[in-house]
């Protein structure tokens, strides 16, 4: 080989980086699009329990042991993401 077939290798090499790297780009911006939808939908005591199907009751008992942490408003009432009734059903489940 001569050198300017390694230099040839060399630049496709470094094209399809690059084109990789854009890829791996445009995704994790997807993945932070939803996350961050996900996240600014909030839901009070009574929404989450009609969606676990459980009381409200049931829900402040888990707040009081400890086993769910809620994210307050600015009341100071408990209120919860889609991302948290998520982690809530995997932690049930």
């Amino acid at each position: 080989m001569d050198l300017r077939t390694l230099e040839r290798l060399k630049d496709k090499k470094a094209e399809k980086e690059e084109k990789i790297d854009a890829q791996i780009k445009k995704y994790d911006k997807e993945i932070f699009k939803r996350i961050i939808k996900r996240s600014i939908k909030r839901y009070n005591m009574t929404q989450t329990a009609r969606i676990l199907a459980v009381s409200r009751g049931t829900l402040y008992y888990w707040i009081k042991k400890d086993w769910i942490k809620p994210k307050r408003d600015y009341r100071g009432y408990p209120v919860f993401t889609t991302l948290d009734i998520e982690n809530i059903i995997k932690w049930r489940n």
